[in-house]
């Protein structure tokens, strides 16, 4: 009987994890469902721990920031060109930029940081939703974007400065991060 229904599947659809659970929680669960967002969010975290607490403070407030603003962005369908090019760049970026520990002034971070947050708020929108219910899947996206960047930054940066192994471990994950946008990416532009 099995193999039966395997012949008639039923209808497939994205992002539907979040549906039954209001605009709010949906905007929240949305990054987290896809990875091309959680990554490089994570990735900018720890980019952000390994700077000076200074520059760091910058990038927990400008990345939600800017991803609200991306998302208003797309809300009044302002177009912005290679969204998803950018967003499978910052993969590679980020993760890259983690594994050689690279420390930047705010004056280059801050830019970097706004633009992929601009990018990746125009890519997580729900055009379809309009007045309180975009207001509402907006702030649950914002929430998210600085829940990631501050607690992930905070707890990177706690290792960094008080283990011996720390900075080893987050320039690890970074490598990780960085090969796997580049696996992602030579699937995207492979198989398109």
């Amino acid at each position: 009987m099995a193999p039966l229904m395997l012949l008639f599947p039923g209808p497939a659809a994205a992002h539907l994890v979040s549906t039954r659970f209001g605009e709010l929680y949906s905007g929240m669960l949305h990054p987290l469902t896809t990875m091309q967002h959680l990554i490089p969010w994570i990735a900018i975290a720890l980019l952000g721990a390994l700077q000076p607490a200074s520059t760091a403070r910058w990038t927990l407030a400008a990345f939600p920031a800017a991803v609200v603003i991306g998302l208003i962005m797309a809300g009044i369908e302002l177009a912005i060109p290679f969204v998803d090019t950018l967003n499978i760049a910052s993969f590679i970026l980020f993760g890259t930029l983690v594994v050689l520990k690279v420390r930047l002034t705010s004056v280059v971070l801050l830019p970097v940081i706004v633009l992929f947050g601009l990018s990746h708020g125009y890519a997580n929108a729900a055009p379809e939703l309009v007045g309180f219910a975009a207001f509402l899947y907006t702030a649950g996206v914002a929430f998210t974007a600085y829940l990631i960047i501050s607690l992930v930054t905070a707890s990177a940066h706690a290792l960094v400065d008080h283990k011996d192994w720390g900075k080893i471990a987050v320039r690890a994950v970074g490598s990780w991060i960085a090969a796997a946008g580049l696996v992602y990416a030579a699937f995207v532009f492979t198989s398109s």
